[in-house]
């Protein structure tokens, strides 16, 4: 869980379990050769968070292990994005933890030797396992919440919460209590005070022991279910930009325990989602439902023979530096929103002749530019820099675009026009990269260049642009 020479940071709420972590951290330093830096977050949902964070900081200066308050308008957050108050504090937290790694691993040489510890119990084992048992949920939702994930450690994740508790008052350690973890509103508040007691009462008085037993057996099933499901969903699935298809025939092949969690591994790496997908989405998939939505605004379309993972569209314009800029060199931009990576270059001499006479060669052939494109088939095409009227971007298609391709003698068409003569799914068509000098579009990256910057014999000096896809590609997955 913890290596020497790591790097952990210590999430303190202020209350028992996360100060009980804090103390004990503390004493194991020196025997276990790390270090620690503690991470609180203000919340501002409450009149006395400011005396909180006051009570955490004081209490890593005493241990003298450094300490970052962060702030969250967590209110904000749940109205911004439609979830929860309960959902937004902890989509908070996570990013505060998040920003807060990434600014201390940029002071060591490897991210990965830095952990974030949270402060997670037996009891809320027990508590996370009793809320999926009533929502439903297969053998990963009821493993629970893993000890180690990934970054994330909860080295206090087998304690029962009345021993911390008694560690708490052994040491004399301060610690709060949030008023919204007594809020009976919340339907794990409902199930710690009310259902999981009235159940140990009338069945078992070591509930709480019995149900993270349970976890522990079942995680050990999990882990290997998921370790066989990665095999198969790597060898029979591709991703191709954002989208991420799944051969169906290669899926209804494999046995439910293992084509469920190939949904929902297709359905992580598209929605880039840190939680579970329930087993109705599952099911409704794997019955044979044509068009399905999932959570996080991913989509899934059946679709010559694929299921293909679809995330929300998103209206994406990204300046692009001019190249004539930065020297040999070029310039390269990262679009996580399409996934892909665009590289842009001013050629000249030899190079740029090369590229000349294969364009012109190209742009005599029409039969290159037939429909049923693969995703970036050309994803590497030469302009004609001089042609270009203004500063480069990379967005996405809006209403009312039109574009000349090339091969069509200047002629312009709608860009959905373009896309239906090119065979690709509607589904697709936001996800597409368009590149523009401000008004027209020069390029729909990988599919055609527009006839505005064609090449001549005159030429000089050529952009050359570079698209390239986030791909992972397995021989049985078709082109779209």
């Amino acid at each position: 869980m913890i290596s020497p020479g790591d790097l952990v940071i210590i999430a303190v709420s202020g209350g028992p379990d996360s100060m009980c972590l804090l103390h004990a951290l503390s004493v194991l330093r020196a025997e276990l050769g790390f270090s620690a830096h503690v991470a609180h977050l203000n919340h501002h949902m409450r009149e006395q968070a400011p005396r909180d964070a006051a009570m955490v900081e004081e209490a890593a200066r005493t241990l003298g292990i450094p300490c970052t308050i962060g702030h969250a308008d967590v209110f904000g957050l749940a109205k911004e994005r439609g979830i929860g108050l309960e959902e937004a504090g902890r989509v908070a937290r996570y990013d505060f933890f998040r920003g807060l790694k990434k600014d201390l691993a940029g002071e060591r040489s490897h991210s990965d030797s830095v952990r974030i510890a949270l402060g997670h119990n037996q009891n809320d084992q027990a508590e996370t396992v009793l809320m999926r048992l009533l929502r439903g949920s297969g053998t990963s939702g009821l493993a629970g919440i893993p000890p180690v994930n990934g970054d994330i450690i909860r080295p206090l994740i087998d304690v029962p919460r009345d021993v911390i508790e008694e560690y708490c008052r052994e040491h004399g350690l301060p610690n709060i209590t949030d008023v919204y973890n007594l809020d009976l509103k919340y339907t794990r508040n409902r199930i710690r005070y009310e259902t999981l007691p009235s159940l140990a009462a009338s069945f078992n008085p070591s509930l709480v022991e019995t149900l993270a037993d349970t976890a522990k057996a079942l995680r050990w099933d999990a882990d290997y279910l998921n370790a066989e499901a990665e095999k198969a969903f790597q060898r029979i699935s591709r991703k191709e930009g954002r989208v991420t298809s799944v051969d169906e025939a290669l899926l209804g092949t494999t046995p439910p325990a293992i084509s469920s969690r190939i949904v929902e591994k297709a359905w992580l790496e598209c929605s880039g989602s840190d939680t579970s997908l329930g087993l109705k989405h599952v099911a409704n998939l794997l019955e044979g439902a044509q068009t399905v939505s999932l959570p996080e605004g991913v989509s899934v379309f059946r679709h010559k023979g694929f299921l293909r993972f679809c995330p929300a569209p998103a209206e994406v314009d990204v300046p692009l530096p001019d190249p004539a800029a930065q020297g040999t060199s070029g310039v390269t931009v990262y679009v996580p929103e399409l996934g892909v990576t665009i590289i842009l270059r001013l050629v000249e001499g030899e190079e740029a002749e090369k590229a000349k006479d294969m364009a012109l060669r190209r742009q005599s052939e029409h039969s290159v530019y037939t429909s049923g494109y693969e995703f970036c088939l050309e994803p590497v095409v030469y302009m004609d820099y001089n042609e270009l009227d203004g500063p480069l971007h990379l967005r996405t298609r809006r209403r009312g675009d039109r574009f000349s391709p090339l091969g069509m003698n200047g002629k312009s068409q709608k860009l959905q026009d373009f896309f239906t003569a090119q065979r690709l799914p509607r589904f697709y068509r936001d996800l597409v990269p368009l590149v523009t000098d401000g008004a027209d579009i020069v390029w729909v990256g990988g599919f055609r260049l527009s006839e505005k910057c064609k090449l001549h014999r005159n030429s000089h000096p050529l952009l050359r642009a570079e698209m390239r896809p986030d791909l992972r590609r397995s021989g049985y997955c078709a082109t779209i």
